[in-house]
Order: structure tokens, then sequence, then C-alpha cells
């Protein structure tokens, strides 16, 4: 009698496979070889759940998001086949505590919340951001800048003067109607 070999996690029956073989199975080879015997859908599981804590756990400018912010500029330099020769002492040396353009204090995580856009939450605005100055020229040392998230994702919509025709006009628009703008935005 041959002996079923199951996840030692949810039990279910494991089919080793590979991107080679038909049907592809649910185990890779290399966990039941070494011994493991854990489904691929809980191994996933596994990783994501470690993700989740070691997102919690970053701080800005910390070597974790330093390596991240490193790696992400990585990858998109390689994807759309700029140049790249960055660092993690040259982030290192030009991170800051907040936004140089908005003035907004970076945050990756506040404790104990959840992302999202409501008050007391995460959200993408006031996360640290690697900007290219000039796009072209890709990630190098002397072309990028470290600014929030929200600032970066307006300089990627529009060139400078756009920029300054939408503050103005608001502005603008914000005094003919009688309202404090900094008050409504707040």
């Amino acid at each position: 009698m041959k002996h079923i070999k199951t996840c030692r996690v949810c039990s279910v029956e494991l089919i080793t496979g590979s991107s080679l073989t038909t049907p592809k199975g649910n185990c890779y080879p290399s966990n039941m070889q070494h011994g493991k015997r854990i489904c691929n859908k809980c191994i996933q599981k596994y990783v994501n759940e470690k993700q989740r804590e070691y997102r919690k756990n970053k701080k800005v400018g910390d070597s974790q998001h330093l390596n991240d912010m490193l790696e992400g500029a990585r990858q998109r330099a390689r994807k759309n086949n700029i140049p790249f020769n960055l660092k993690r002492k040259d982030l290192r040396s030009i991170i800051t505590d907040t936004c140089p353009i908005l003035g907004i204090k970076f945050q990756l995580n506040k404790p104990d919340k959840k992302w999202g856009k409501g008050k007391n939450q995460n959200n993408w605005q006031t996360s640290p951001s690697l900007d290219r100055i000039i796009p072209s020229k890709g990630y190098t040392k002397d072309n990028v800048i470290i600014v929030c998230l929200m600032a970066n994702s307006i300089k990627n919509q529009a060139d400078p003067d756009q920029i300054i025709k939408v503050g103005r006009f608001y502005k603008k628009l914000y005094k003919q109607k009688g309202l404090d703008y900094e008050k409504e935005t707040a």
C-alpha cells in the first residue's frame, strides 16, 4: 500500500509537479524532497503573512526600507530600460523626515491602523517615494530625490508650469468664493 503524503498545515493530499509536468501539482518538488510537506497554497499564505509583518515593522529610512526602495527602483529601471546606479548609502544621504516639497511628515505605518484614506489610517500620500527629477536620466545619484508619494504623483501628471497654473487657479477660485483653502482641504 502506497503512503499518501499530506500537507502538514491543511492536510490536503500532496501532488508534486513542476512547470514542466502536467498536471502541475500542488506541491513543489523541493518541498517534498526536503521533508517540508507543505502545499503551495499554505506556503503562499505563510509568505503573505510574513510580508505583512515585515511591512508593519518597517520604519522610514531604516535598512529594510531603503533596500525595498532600491529594489523597486532597480526593477523599474530594468523594465523601462533606463540607467540605474544607486546604492543604499546614496538614499541614506538624501532621505529626511519630511517631504521637501509639501512639508508632510513621512509615514509608512501607523500602529494598529489599516490602509485607507480615512482619518487615522495609513495612506499612500505620506509614504516616501523615490522621484527621478528628469525621468529619462533614470535612477542615478544626481537625478533622484525622496518626496512624498502625493507630491510625486502630482509631478508625474503635469509639468512644473501646469502645476503652478492649477495652484494659482484654485487659490483664485477659493478667494472668489470666500473660502479658506487651507481650512477646506485639511
